[in-house]
């Protein structure tokens, strides 16, 4: 064992996002397409706890982690979810809306049935868990998956089966969505759709952009301070809250009201375009799958193929459910491309496909992606308790 203190762990994670992130791009290879650095970063530090340069048995190492997860992770929600703005979400007009909902929809059905087919005979354990925090990320995001994770005491290994299937899943859908772009026209014909409906909504967000700037010291202050005080408060709450109402555990209410705070926030304030807000959010959601897959090993993995194979499943029962949609609704091909990568992917990857289509659109796509983050929580929750009742 070559880790034995807490901040030889926590050295041993950066250190370890440091290389592959140098490595990435000082070799800017294709490979990087199909297996992202955080992947790579993911797979090494299995490796590590797997072949024991550091254990969990040591108390200075277990607790460093325990309590990385217990705060960082409330505080990169808020981060995330501040940059939300309500009014701008409402400006997308309803059609556009009723389809991202309906994307919405689409993968919780899926996620239903998957669940009737393959939690019974398999017998696998924390399936409502698993399949609640699998639900968060697809409406939402990577924060969303933190969240409803911690919420409903997902095991470290199925929570690594979870962050593997996203990974393995989202990119080549992403890449699908790309490469149907040549096709729009005759999809279009079929449905009905008129992209001249997307364009005219393009239009109407286009705002002039802000200038991205360096963060300053007050910036980072602003961000640390506002951000940690919302999560004190809500740590206070969630107690409070969760004594009051057994039923609902404090880390349930812990989330829900860092989310929901984050948001009223983003709405009402200009808090949300703080430079190096969205670097913070980013980085920390990338540390914290290298904390969080820290106590997990390669014989986790055992069930990764029965994941995968309900990951396909559920994304197949999507297809068909957003094609029908599509018909009735009589949606162009670049609305329901932004809309199902807006909730599968998130807000890192709506726009890379959205700028395929046309780059007007990015600012749909970020804002379908904004409303998967602040819905993600509650859906990912309420697809958890549905699956627990159905037994």
């Amino acid at each position: 064992m070559l880790v034995t203190s807490g901040l030889s762990f926590v050295a041993a994670l950066l250190a370890i996002n440091a290389f592959v992130f140098w490595i990435v791009k000082k070799y800017p290879l294709k490979i990087y397409k199909f297996l992202p650095p955080v992947i790579i970063v993911f797979l090494i530090v299995v490796c590590c706890n797997t072949f024991g340069v550091w254990s969990f048995s040591n108390k200075a190492v277990s607790s460093m982690r325990s309590n990385i997860l217990e705060y960082m992770v409330p505080f990169m929600v808020f981060c995330i979810a501040v940059q939300c703005d309500f009014k701008k979400m409402v400006k997308i007009g309803p059609k556009l809306l009723a389809v991202f909902l309906c994307t919405t929809l689409s993968i919780c059905i899926g996620m239903v049935v998957v669940y009737k087919c393959f939690a019974g005979p398999l017998g696998l354990q924390q399936i409502p868990q698993s399949f609640g925090t699998w639900t968060a990320s697809f409406t939402g995001g990577i924060e969303n998956l933190y969240a409803v994770a911690g919420a409903v005491g997902l095991s470290d290994e199925n929570l690594a089966n979870v962050l593997l299937l996203i990974n393995l899943i989202f990119r080549p859908w992403m890449t699908i969505l790309i490469v149907m772009v040549p096709f729009a026209a005759r999809f279009n014909k079929w449905t009905g759709g008129k992209p001249e409906e997307i364009d005219v909504i393009a239009s109407r967000l286009d705002e002039t952009k802000r200038e991205k700037q360096i963060p300053t010291s007050l910036d980072l202050f602003m961000i640390m301070g506002v951000g940690l005080v919302i999560v004190a408060f809500g740590f206070h709450m969630g107690d409070f809250l969760g004594a009051l109402i057994p039923a609902v555990p404090a880390q349930v209410w812990l989330y829900l009201m860092v989310t929901a705070i984050g948001v009223i926030i983003g709405t009402t304030t200009e808090f949300g375009y703080i430079n190096g807000l969205e670097l913070i959010g980013g980085t920390l959601a990338i540390f914290a799958l290298s904390v969080s897959s820290s106590n997990v090993d390669l014989r986790s993995f055992a069930n990764a193929g029965v994941f995968f194979l309900s990951g396909v499943t559920v994304l197949l029962i999507h297809v068909i459910i957003m094609f029908l949609v599509a018909k009735l609704m009589k949606v162009d091909l670049c609305t329901l491309g932004i809309a199902s990568i807006a909730n599968i992917g998130g807000v890192s990857s709506a726009p890379v496909v959205a700028a395929a289509y046309g780059k007007s659109y990015q600012s749909i796509s970020v804002i379908m992606a904004a409303i998967g983050s602040m819905i993600g929580t509650f859906v990912g929750l309420g697809m958890c308790n549905l699956l627990l009742m159905m037994g």
